[in-house]
């Protein structure tokens, strides 16, 4: 089947972080509990645990944007979420995907007819879709010139996007581990500049 045609916003938007939270800003408690069999919460790690090193990995960046990708802003609502990040980076929040998509992406789709049809995405099409198709679908839409992208999830990324963009943090240490922090920086340097 041919992927839609997806009908980009209307400007081209500032650098872009496409961001998680759970296993980046703070362990992934499911991982976390599989992989050492306890909470990471009695083993001393908070959430949101993670934001002062995002906070000043951006610094460099004050123009940089974060797209949620996380399911929080839907579980527990945006502004709990927002508030947990804190104001310097609840600033950069330009959205999230799960909103962005289901309201305001709209897609070109082919009929059995032979004609298309303008279609905006459902919450059961987003909910169908892994992380990679979410942010790819998303840049088809915001078409950031420059984008990063900040996850836990390792499956399914296309090749270019993993060597290039993909900050992958391990799940049960997220942004606190030094090689997920040297990676960080070297993506931002190439995809941002200096």
């Amino acid at each position: 089947m041919k992927a839609p045609h997806i009908i980009p916003a209307a400007d081209v938007s500032p650098p872009t972080a496409f961001l998680g939270i759970s296993g980046v800003l703070h362990p992934s408690e499911s991982t976390y509990e599989l992989v050492r069999r306890r909470s990471p919460w009695s083993d001393g790690h908070s959430k949101y645990e993670g934001v002062p090193i995002l906070e000043a990995a951006l610094a460099r960046w004050p123009d940089a944007r974060i797209v949620l990708t996380s399911t929080q802003p839907c579980a527990r609502g945006l502004d709990a979420v927002l508030e947990h990040l804190g104001a310097s980076l609840a600033a950069r929040v330009a959205g999230f995907t799960y909103e962005d998509l289901t309201t305001k992406v709209k897609r070109e789709v082919g009929t059995r007819s032979g004609t298309t049809r303008t279609l905006g995405y459902s919450s059961a099409d987003y909910w169908r879709m892994n992380k990679s198709e979410i942010v790819a679908t998303h840049v088809a839409w915001s078409r950031p010139e420059r984008w990063i992208v900040i996850d836990d999830e390792d499956i399914l990324w296309p090749q270019d996007v993993r060597r290039d963009r993909l900050v992958l943090t391990d799940g049960c240490f997220g942004l606190r581990s030094a090689q997920a922090q040297d990676r960080l920086l070297t993506v931002m340097l190439m995809n941002f500049g200096r």
